[in-house]
């Protein structure tokens, strides 16, 4: 990139001001999901709606700037269970992670099933990628049942998002007892 090309860096003020938005757009959406008005991320920041507007034009770049850690956590995370010797054990861990993190994040877990745009579309493939790569080497190693497909992981997860919302002050607990119930039955029957 030639030095004129370069993105001027920000003024310390709209450095913080960026890094307040994007630490209330992480915590609304995890509260209440990405369909928030804008304004209430801003309010959340201590900026007004021009601020919040300047940084992040569209709500694609406000969504994309709250989840880049998660992201960046997911990609490491699958990285580290493919490569696992055992892909059933790989896999449980990979979901159950997943159906833990929709306990504390609502904005994430349902973007990353639904949002099948641009970028993310990207993200996606390569994540779903690396499920069906698992599921192809659990079905082979004979630890998964043959009738249970990303569609099943997909559904738990969206059963997952059910019994968050129907738990109550306990959600943790019958999200992990749910995901644990669910897991079991995919499991192929002994030999």
């Amino acid at each position: 990139m030639e030095p004129s090309q370069q993105a001027t860096p920000l003024r310390a003020d709209a450095e913080r001001n960026r890094a307040k938005i994007v630490a209330a757009a992480r915590a609304v959406f995890s509260e209440a999901g990405t369909d928030v008005p804008a304004g209430r991320v801003a309010r959340r920041a201590g900026v007004g709606l021009a601020t919040l507007y300047r940084r992040f034009p569209t709500r694609e770049d406000l969504v994309n700037a709250a989840f880049a850690d998660q992201h960046a956590e997911c990609r490491r995370m699958l990285e580290h269970v493919e490569r696992h010797p055992d892909p059933w054990r790989a896999l449980r861990h990979a979901l159950a992670r997943l159906c833990e993190d929709q306990v504390h994040d609502k904005g994430f877990t349902a973007r990353v099933l639904t949002d099948r745009s641009g970028e993310n579309l990207e993200r996606f493939r390569d994540e779903i990628g690396r499920i069906d790569a698992l599921i192809g080497r659990a079905h082979t190693a004979g630890t998964l049942r043959r009738d249970v497909g990303r569609a099943e992981f997909c559904l738990l997860v969206a059963g997952n998002a059910g019994v968050i919302a129907a738990a109550g002050p306990a959600p943790r607990a019958a999200s992990r007892r749910y995901v644990d119930m669910v897991l079991r039955s995919f499991t192929a029957p002994s030999r």
